[in-house]
């Protein structure tokens, strides 16, 4: 099991760090050229070309068992379909079914959003809520609920 991160804007990236070197797992950060991530801990990944690109880049590293953090959904729904784990920086586990809900969710706020200004500008990001440390433990123990997931679902022994 290795973890990925979209690592731009990521508000538990020291989290993340600190569980992979305490687990000894491999770690990737991807950020995009404008954003200069630096990481204590773990590789980070450079991306030069659009959102689309940072999703097929993190994607191409991706094996099933591992663990994607993202805010993105169709990266999310990606990732399961590759029978990795996608959780959010909020540590909401993604499945099958509660993806095709958020993307619903968030298709239908666009349609709104267009209706009510009555033109074609871009969608705004919603202002999120600042994050407590409450939000943080979650995150965690998502983070550790995930690792003992895959801990036994692997065979014992031999060389994994």
């Amino acid at each position: 099991m290795k973890i990925l991160v979209d690592g731009d804007s990521c508000p538990v990236l020291d989290i993340i760090e600190n569980f992979a070197r305490h687990h000894d797992l491999e770690l990737l950060v991807f950020s995009e050229v404008q954003n200069e991530l630096t990481t204590k801990y773990g590789k980070t990944v450079v991306i030069k070309q659009s959102n689309q690109s940072l999703n097929k880049e993190i994607l191409s590293h991706t094996e099933a068992d591992d663990l994607v953090i993202t805010r993105n959904y169709e990266l999310a729904r990606m990732v399961i379909n590759i029978e990795a784990t996608a959780i959010s920086q909020e540590g909401l586990i993604y499945t099958e079914a509660n993806i095709e809900r958020l993307l619903n969710q968030r298709r239908a706020r666009a349609r709104e959003r267009k209706t009510e200004s009555g033109n074609d500008k871009p969608l705004t990001r919603q202002r999120q809520q600042e994050r407590t440390w409450q939000d943080d433990v979650k995150f965690h123990q998502t983070l550790e609920k995930v690792y003992e997931e895959n801990l036994s679902t692997k065979p014992q022994g031999g060389n994994n």
